[in-house]
């Protein structure tokens, strides 16, 4: 049999990788629009039902770094591998599942997933030239994007079509091929760092990541100046700034704080971190905005599908937008780049914001 030239080689692994990225981040916003469907069927409260999305994020949140680090320790292969089977794992409970509760179990699983995109990037810098890293980076962080959208837009055919198990069955078959590929296609790389992880540092993190979240996600109910709401959020800043602490003096820590405290380190964390809010807030409010009864006084009282389809144009752009990033990148600079996108992002957000009376401005 002839051997796979580099190049072919190079393919079969982004491929595999961008698989497992799209199917993570579908299982990131299939449910956002429909999460009243689900509601139903599984006759639960709506403050309830959100603890299915808030699982999932919560539990990626905790297990991305952790993963990333294992990658580190163990291979990028075998823990990439491994978060590919837990998301498969995760999505088969899910399409299973019998009651809220199971749903949201089954979403922590999942959100084990979460080290997908910094284990991929290990992959990309690990098996590809030095030429091709930025270019083929910036591809699949757009995919996360792109995933997140296209499961906006997809979720109401498939609950329509089918029923909302779908929205798991689906993801499950492509993580599942994608974990067998990425056994057999992805080549095992010597490049280890020697190392553990304190379970201290982990606890933490867990720690002020949950009274965070719940905070958050509770405060609409209990009031954003309850005692419930207010204790959860200076716990969560006390404990983020013991976990700070003690990384700091970790001899294995989970996130390298003197790394974090470089100004190009922490600004891109930063920038990302905000883009990353306004992105999801963006998926979030749209449909919902869309679906609003126009007797309301705003808003066009569309359904599921229509409004996941007027998202449709800003995965489209997500996509193409990252597929030239890693050429621009080369030609103007990356902070030239960034600029630029985070000016256009401001720019239609103030359109939005003062034009959305008709479908065809959003």
């Amino acid at each position: 049999m002839p051997q796979p030239t580099s190049r072919t080689r190079h393919q079969f692994v982004f491929a595999v990788l961008a698989v497992g990225i799209l199917a993570f981040s579908l299982l990131q916003s299939l449910l956002t629009p429909v999460l009243v469907t689900v509601q139903e069927e599984l006759h639960t409260s709506r403050s309830t039902v959100t603890w299915v999305l808030t699982a999932y994020l919560l539990s990626a949140s905790i297990f991305t770094p952790i993963m990333g680090r294992l990658g580190d320790i163990l291979g990028k292969k075998p823990v990439f591998v491994a978060a590919l089977v837990a998301l498969s794992l995760g999505a088969l409970l899910a399409a299973l599942a019998w009651n809220v509760a199971v749903l949201t179990a089954a979403r922590v699983i999942q959100g084990i997933g979460g080290g997908i995109l910094p284990l991929a990037f290990g992959v990309l810098r690990d098996e590809f030239p030095p030429e091709k890293v930025s270019g083929a980076v910036g591809a699949l962080a757009s995919l996360t994007a792109v995933g997140a959208g296209t499961g906006v837009v997809l979720a109401g055919p498939i609950v329509n079509t089918l029923d909302y198990h779908w929205l798991f069955w689906i993801p499950m078959a492509l993580t599942a091929v994608a974990a067998v590929a990425a056994h057999v296609v992805i080549p095992t790389s010597s490049l280890r760092t020697p190392g553990r992880i304190s379970p201290l540092p982990a606890l933490l993190l867990s720690a002020w990541l949950v009274a965070l979240l719940v905070a958050l996600s509770k405060a609409p109910g209990w009031g954003w100046a309850s005692g419930r709401t207010v204790s959860l959020l200076v716990g969560a800043l006390v404990i983020a700034a013991c976990w700070v602490h003690v990384e700091r003096r970790s001899a294995a820590p989970l996130v390298d704080m003197q790394m974090m405290r470089l100004p190009a380190v922490w600004t891109n964390n930063l920038v990302g971190l905000l883009m990353g809010v306004s992105m999801y807030a963006l998926f979030a409010f749209v449909p919902q905005f869309v679906q609003t009864p126009r007797s309301s006084g705003y808003g066009f009282g569309a359904g599921v599908t229509q409004s996941g389809l007027i998202l449709l144009p800003l995965t489209v752009m997500m996509l193409l937008s990252g597929m030239v990033s890693g050429g621009m990148t080369a030609r103007i600079g990356g902070r030239a780049v960034i600029a630029c996108g985070l000016l256009t992002s401001l720019l239609a957000v103030a359109v939005l914001t003062f034009a959305h009376s008709e479908k065809w401005e959003l």
